[in-house]
């Protein structure tokens, strides 16, 4: 009877140890604050990688943060889905909450969601919630412009299309993508842009992208954050959603407040 008390204890403390280093850190959200030098002063969040098959964060979580950061935008930096068509009945309940809050909202594609059958139901979806999606496109508002690049991973991105725009010096040029290794070819100059894809590792285990490969960005040990280039700064979210294995170790769920016109 005591041996079978103790294997209890055991199994019960292992059990514990399992979801408090795996998935404690998938539920509990990190709000990272990031702050650029642009001309404007404006607020944005980005919610990268969804993967709504695996997003334990709870929408109503969610919801919270982006009302009390009232921001100008939203970006949806990708991968709303993890593998298939099931997950897009979930998908539009969050894109739901995302319309309910009234904030301009734009996003583009990732790599897992060209596992669906069809993109037309992903992108009616985003339509029908008011969300615009650049596909190499982009947007010029009064005091900014907005650049949509479509998944490098996938050869999707057309950066000279992204880019047509004129006189892009007179004013902030913010770009969204997918895959950061778009920065390995990216040769226009842009103000910030942001990405996700890689989770900041999701597993964070030493030399992870030395074994696992993700790209030169990521092998480079550029996997989360916010780095410098050439031709501007960029930013890597570690993701609200998982892919593949739902677990995260040392890494949170990530959603970011890029404050503009702050250092």
């Amino acid at each position: 009877m005591k041996q079978l008390l103790w294997s209890i204890i055991g199994v019960a403390s292992l059990m514990g140890s399992f979801f408090l280093l795996f998935i404690v850190p998938t539920r509990w959200l990190k709000v990272e604050r990031i702050g650029w030098e642009t001309k404007v002063t404006k607020k944005i969040v980005q919610i990268s990688d969804i993967h709504m098959k695996h997003l334990r964060v709870p929408l109503s979580t969610i919801k919270g943060v982006i009302e009390s950061e009232q921001p100008d935008y939203i970006f949806l930096t990708g991968d709303f889905i993890d593998e298939n068509e099931a997950e897009l009945l979930k998908l539009d309940s969050f894109l739901e909450m995302i319309a309910t809050t009234g904030v301009e909202t734009y996003a583009v594609l990732g790599n897992h969601d060209r596992y669906l059958q069809s993109l037309d139901d992903l992108e009616h979806l985003l339509r029908s919630h008011q969300i615009t999606l650049l596909k190499n496109e982009w947007v010029e508002k009064e005091d900014v412009f907005l650049v949509g690049i479509d998944d490098f991973g996938e050869g999707q991105h057309d950066m000279e299309t992204s880019f047509s725009f004129s006189n892009p010096e007179q004013k902030d040029v913010i770009v969204l993508t997918h895959d950061p290794e778009i920065m390995t070819e990216l040769d226009r100059p842009f103000t910030m842009l942001v990405a996700g894809h890689l989770h900041g590792k999701q597993v964070n285990i030493p030399y992870f992208f030395k074994l696992v490969n993700m790209g030169s960005v990521a092998r480079s040990g550029k996997y989360q954050g916010k780095h410098p280039h050439d031709k501007g700064h960029f930013y890597i979210s570690k993701g609200i959603g998982q892919s593949n294995l739902n677990i995260r170790f040392l890494v949170r769920s990530e959603l970011t407040i890029h404050e503009l016109g702050k250092r």
